[in-house]
């Protein structure tokens, strides 16, 4: 997933706090949940 996101600058949804943490690291955005809201972290 990591790989695809570097590769494509994609998009991920998910609430892990590790796996955002690469995603973002690696250039990506995330899609999560916060206080009933969905939120894009860039």
């Amino acid at each position: 997933m990591i790989l695809y996101v570097q590769i494509n600058k994609g998009t991920i949804a998910t609430i892990d706090y590790k796996l955002k943490k690469r995603i973002k690291e690696s250039g990506g955005s995330v899609l999560s949940m916060a206080n009933d809201k969905i939120v894009l972290e860039s």
